[in-house]
């Protein structure tokens, strides 16, 4: 049988954010573009984290908003009042909606969305649905899976991952934990703020171990002071059934302890690897994830990749999938861009949210960096203390020599919103003296980026 085949200028698998980006921009560049997807539109962020889990921290972070603030305004609100149903329903209704929108701006950008599974034949082939797509250039972007746990399979029913509790999961219950993704702590507040018990272990020896030690203790105290069981430098050795839920042996700090639980939540992610025939393009996949140059480029020519499928478990965001395929479709149609993964903002939508872009203190010193450091607590900010952030803070890192600021690290209300600064900051290689002479509102949070900047050159206005 003879298969038919239809041509292409750029052939994109996967329709997350990474795809999406890079197939409309291809076409802005003239290209005729394929967008294959074999599930959702939108892939993991639009359906199942970024966006439903940030309106469910949002819900999260006004109920408590209201429980904390709410006594010293006189607002009166009942802790107890969250309805998930209604939570759950205006989530499906939101994710529909965007669904939509992006399905509009590829018809308008004349891309052949192919709703369809993908099977690689080689680097300028890809089958179809019994037809060939044939391309010069091809962007892979198949995104991130789930990873079983080493002692027992993901069952959706008491072993679950995140997606569980964004599909109509309403039982209250102990909840444990596990993975060492960075996003566990959003999970940890959310479940905490439904009425369930918590714990939170990882391997390591703090939280986000990849950031400041002056955030991962901050919000180790505010998950702990919700009445969450933080447990570093541990580890699940054994789970089994039990007449009350599951029964877990975990090795904390070196000394065994077992715990009883409803629920493990389970999150540890890797690329997409084995779905779509990757090993016919003799590909090195003996990492967790395809590795790609600057220009989102494998080292096979003409052939990229973007997202997660690109990127170790740290650095699964959804905006570097987005800029990602914006690279990789610029470079596919004869451009020179690069990705710079120092402008790349990490951020947790926790309450209070958490901020880092560019190199830590210890990352800027073992790049040879002669640094300088200043930091401005949000307890001295007005904004800040209107809202009562007492773990606060904004943190500046630079070059001494030249002031040149290096990273930005913050968390406080709000501050994934001026992550923007931090990101043009960077990008830019702005000094401390520019941050410092620039007008800020006032009151906001963002005028602190200013403060932090003086502090860094032994000169704050306004503390002590």
């Amino acid at each position: 049988m003879v298969m038919k085949k239809k041509r292409f200028d750029v052939i994109i698998i996967g329709a997350g954010a990474g795809g999406v980006a890079a197939a409309i921009r291809a076409s802005q560049l003239k290209a005729k573009v394929a967008l294959i997807e074999r599930s959702r539109l939108g892939g993991f962020c639009m359906n199942s984290a970024c966006i439903p889990f940030t309106h469910m921290m949002w819900a999260s972070h006004i109920r408590g908003f209201f429980v904390s603030l709410g006594k010293d305004m006189g607002i009166g609100f009942k802790a107890d009042d969250m309805e998930i149903s209604k939570l759950l329903r205006r989530q499906k209704d939101l994710i529909g909606f965007m669904q939509k929108g992006v399905e509009g701006i590829l018809k308008k950008n004349q891309i052949d969305l192919i709703k369809a599974k993908a099977s690689l034949r080689s680097p300028k082939e890809v089958e179809v649905d019994g037809s060939i797509l044939e391309a010069e250039k091809l962007i892979i972007a198949t995104g991130s899976r789930w990873l079983d746990p080493e002692f027992a399979p993901i069952d959706g029913k008491r072993i679950i991952t995140s997606d569980h509790l964004l599909t109509g999961w309403k039982q209250k219950g102990r909840f444990l934990i596990s993975g060492d993704n960075p996003f566990m702590p959003e999970v940890a507040q959310f479940l905490a703020a439904t009425g369930s018990q918590v714990y939170l272990i990882t391997s390591e020896d703090r939280l986000l171990k990849r950031e400041p030690k002056s955030i991962s203790s901050r919000i180790t105290k505010v998950l702990k002071e919700a009445g969450i069981n933080v447990y570093t430098r541990s580890e699940i050795l054994s789970l089994k059934d039990s007449k009350n839920g599951l029964k877990i042996k975990i090795n904390r700090k070196g000394k065994e302890e077992s715990i009883e639980i409803d629920y493990l939540v389970y999150m540890k992610r890797k690329a997409m690897l084995n779905e779509i025939g990757l090993e016919r393009l003799g590909l090195d996949l003996d990492r967790d994830y395809i590795s790609v140059n600057e220009r989102m480029e494998t080292e096979i020519h003409g052939v990229y990749a973007v997202g997660d499928v690109s990127a170790p478990q740290h650095r699964h965001y959804s905006h570097l999938a987005s800029s990602g395929g914006i690279v990789a479709a610029e470079n596919a149609m004869g451009m020179k861009s690069a990705i710079d993964y120092r402008t790349l903002p990490r951020i947790l939508y926790t309450s209070p949210q958490i901020a880092c872009i560019g190199l830590t203190e210890k990352e800027a010193k073992e790049a040879g960096y002669d640094v300088i450091t200043g930091t401005a607590p949000l307890s001295m900010n007005p904004y800040g203390m209107l809202l009562s952030q007492d773990y606060g803070l904004i943190e500046i890192v630079a070059d001494k020599r030249y002031g040149e600021i290096l990273g930005i690290h913050m968390i406080g209300e709000g501050v994934c919103e001026i992550a923007g600064y931090g990101v043009l900051a960077i990008q830019l290689e702005a000094t401390l003296e520019e941050l410092s002479k620039s007008i800020l509102p006032h009151p906001s949070i963002s005028e602190s980026l200013a403060e932090a900047a003086r502090a860094c050159m032994s000169k704050p206005i306004y503390l002590p």
